[in-house]
């Protein structure tokens, strides 16, 4: 009798690994494939594009189990925020797309003679690195924007949420992409950090201002670009003509929904001294009753709780007031919760991203106080404005730092539309996502110039060799192109055209 082969455990699978050979093997191949993928008509890409759209309808049901069984979001969110937002954004991407990704002429009046063409070109290959909170809507609008664009792209879904990012593979089948040129890799932040040494073309990085440090530090390495959305502490700001009403019911919507678990949740109330108590208290008294079974999403990642943890040990300690709240039901769901009190401003559930149902509710003076209020904290995102007067509710959002502000609505919701470019400022991140300005993010301006009636075969009057016509000609160049009135311009024409034909006469053709 033989003696027993010892066995060794079975290796992973290789969509759970991120090896060097691995990265290597798959770079090569995304490559290969963006090759012949950036041959295809931006219009063809949309119309195999636009299938996935039909996948996410056909399998709305299973989706939304997934979300609500590995994320926590309530059934109405997952379809609202996930895969009705996802159905939109492609539906818009494969309708516009196609015409903002077309070579387009470019205007040289200096040079009347010259046409130039700007033509987005694809960067190549772009890994996404996308976020636990919205697993599928956010991976997926970067994912069909990278591939609409004419890129290979790699993805790597959150680890707190891989089921979803594994079936975003799935929901691509139907689009019949060439072999290779979109992939799903699963892992934590070393995975992450490895795929970014593997040297792709562009990094797409949705999570935390901490976490981005990172990216941009990796990516500096070779130098890669980046395109970062770092969330914030983002504020609604209640005047003193508001409809309370409204505004509260918006607030308790805007700082919950989700769990609060959201970049662009509702995490500051900057609200009028003179309306501040009516407005508090009616926030508290619809946030008192949400019922937090049917209302609101669980703690999706478990570390979320220390930061919650921490924020409500040090209002406790700065003696503020946690007018509701601070409570969990059970290990995974916090109670909504509002704190207010003097010296707010100053506490960690003020200042900090507590990405949880925790609103830190503050007062101000003016107009002018509120938006000095506003822009001294880091994070630009989003805010949202509640006022009677539109006008100067308007006026305000001029002058708020901030990425995106809604007036009388939370602003949140503008991430729900496709069309509207979405990202922050400041230590929110820069670059952008939906909108044709998120679309050209995948891509690169190339220009190409060409002569308008054929090839002029003489040599330019600006050549060398130098001498005082060349520099009496550059001198009328800059003046009439700086000219205010129409006189300064046709003197300065004059005399440009007296050196040029000079130069012309007395130069050689070549």
């Amino acid at each position: 009798m033989s003696a027993a082969v010892p066995t060794s455990p079975a290796p992973p699978p290789t969509w759970l690994m991120a090896s060097a050979d691995l990265d290597t093997l798959r770079l090569q191949n995304a490559r290969a494939a963006q090759r012949e993928w950036a041959q295809v008509s931006p219009q063809q890409r949309a119309r195999q594009l636009s299938r996935v759209a039909d996948a996410l309808l056909a399998r709305e049901d299973e989706l939304v189990a997934l979300i609500q069984r590995e994320n926590g979001k309530q059934p109405v969110e997952a379809l609202g925020h996930e895969v009705g937002a996802s159905v939109a954004n492609i539906r818009w991407l494969c309708r516009s797309g196609p015409d903002a990704l077309a070579p387009h002429p470019v205007s040289i009046a200096e040079m009347p003679h010259r046409r130039a063409t700007q033509a987005p070109q694809p960067w190549g290959l772009v890994l996404v690195i996308s976020p636990w909170n919205f697993p599928l809507s956010i991976p997926l609008g970067q994912v069909i924007a990278g591939l609409l664009a004419g890129n290979a792209v790699i993805l790597k879904p959150s680890e707190i949420t891989p089921e979803i990012g594994s079936v975003i593979e799935s929901l691509l089948a139907p689009a019949a992409l060439p072999a290779g040129l979109f992939n799903v890799v699963l892992g934590d932040g070393q995975v992450g950090a490895s795929l970014i040494a593997a040297r792709p073309d562009k990094v797409f990085f949705t999570g935390s201002m901490a976490t981005g440090r990172k990216v941009m530090r990796a990516a500096a390495a070779h130098p890669i670009p980046v395109c970062l959305e770092l969330g914030g502490v983002d504020a609604m700001i209640v005047l003193d003509d508001a409809d309370l009403d409204l505004a509260s019911s918006a607030a308790v919507w805007g700082g919950f929904f989700n769990g609060g678990q959201v970049c662009a949740s509702v995490e500051r109330l900057l609200v009028a001294e003179s309306v501040r108590e009516a407005f508090v208290s009616r926030v508290v008294a619809k946030a008192q009753a949400l019922e937090p079974a049917t209302d609101l999403g669980r703690i999706t990642a478990p570390k979320q709780r220390e930061i919650y943890d921490r924020h409500l040990q040090d209002a406790r300690d700065r003696g503020l007031q946690i007018r509701c709240g601070g409570e969990y039901v059970g290990p995974d769901t916090l109670t909504p919760t509002v704190i207010d009190g003097p010296g707010i401003e100053a506490s960690a559930v003020y200042r900090e991203e507590t990405f949880g149902p925790i609103i830190a509710a503050a007062g101000f003076r003016s107009d002018n106080d509120a938006i000095a209020r506003h822009n001294a904290l880091w994070g630009g995102l989003t805010v949202s404005i509640f006022s009677a007067d539109e006008r100067r509710a308007t006026a305000m959002a001029q002058r708020l730092d901030a990425g995106l502000v809604s007036v009388n609505d939370v602003a949140a919701t503008l991430h729900a539309l496709p069309q509207l470019p979405w990202g922050g400022v400041g230590s929110s991140g820069f670059g952008r996502s939906h909108g044709i300005e998120g679309l050209l993010e995948f891509t690169w301006p190339k220009i190409i110039e060409t002569p308008r009636a054929g090839h002029l075969g003489f040599k330019r009057p600006w050549w060398f060799p130098y001498g005082a016509d060349q520099t009496e000609l550059m001198r009328q160049h800059g003046r009439l192109l700086g000219a205010t009135n129409v006189r300064d311009g046709a003197r300065a024409a004059a005399a440009m055209g007296k050196s040029f034909v000079k130069l012309m006469l007395g130069a050689p053709r070549t």
